[in-house]
């Protein structure tokens, strides 16, 4: 797997973690229908069935509402699939006329910046996805794709405003061992792998690696 498709997996998945569950009640029903379907073709990397079952889901409804929000997200992750990045940020740039603090908009919109290589663009909107929702799952989440996409010094920069529950998260310790390793930071990294230990001090994969990094760094 590439560097894209590994953003493009990780921003599918956090989506449909995010999504809110799908009702089948009342005129719902039909759009439901086409949802569940949408859902599914995605599963199954059919992205260009399930834009378009999407998009007769949305066809079905005048208004914005949750559910509409909701399919709105997968039609802009199966357009980011196929390749419709473009098309993927108008989508989301029309959810966001309707509601601009939607985070789960701001944040795919900051993916797909990250795997087109518009780091500012990128680093912006995951900053401003994670302050409206702060979760420090999400800021989890966003340093990862940032790491993944070889952007390391916004990484660093998007550390800096990161909570301190989310830096301490194993995922993020670890991930800041990498990102140092891919700079040929070595001293940074052992320093990293060491904080990483102080936690989680059973890692063996970690304590391979500190090993390492004492070699590189002469330590």
């Amino acid at each position: 797997m590439n560097k894209g498709q590994a953003l493009k997996a990780a921003s599918v998945a956090l989506i449909a973690a995010m999504a809110i569950s799908v009702s089948s009640c009342g005129n719902q029903k039909k759009q439901d229908e086409y949802k569940r379907a949408g859902i599914e073709q995605m599963d199954d990397k059919d992205y260009d069935k399930a834009l378009k079952s999407f998009n007769k889901a949305l066809a079905l409804s005048a208004t914005v509402g949750k559910d509409e929000k909701d399919i709105a997200l997968y039609k802009a992750s199966a357009q980011h699939e196929l390749g419709k990045n473009g098309d993927a940020i108008n989508t989301l740039n029309g959810l966001l006329e309707f509601d601009s603090s939607d985070y789960k908009a701001i944040f795919l919109r900051g993916c797909i910046y990250a795997d087109i290589n518009k780091p500012e663009k990128a680093l912006t909107d995951l900053k401003k996805a994670c302050s409206i929702s702060k979760k420090a799952s999400l800021y989890e989440n966003a340093f990862q794709t940032l790491i993944s996409a070889g952007m390391d010094d916004e990484a660093e920069d998007f550390y800096d405003v990161m909570p301190k529950e989310a830096r301490a998260s194993k995922k993020v310790l670890k991930l800041r061992v990498i990102g140092f390793e891919k700079k040929a930071d070595f001293a940074s990294a052992l320093d990293s792998a060491q904080s990483y230990l102080i936690q989680f001090p059973d890692d063996a994969d970690m304590k391979k690696e500190e090993e390492f990094l004492k070699l590189q760094t002469g330590s």
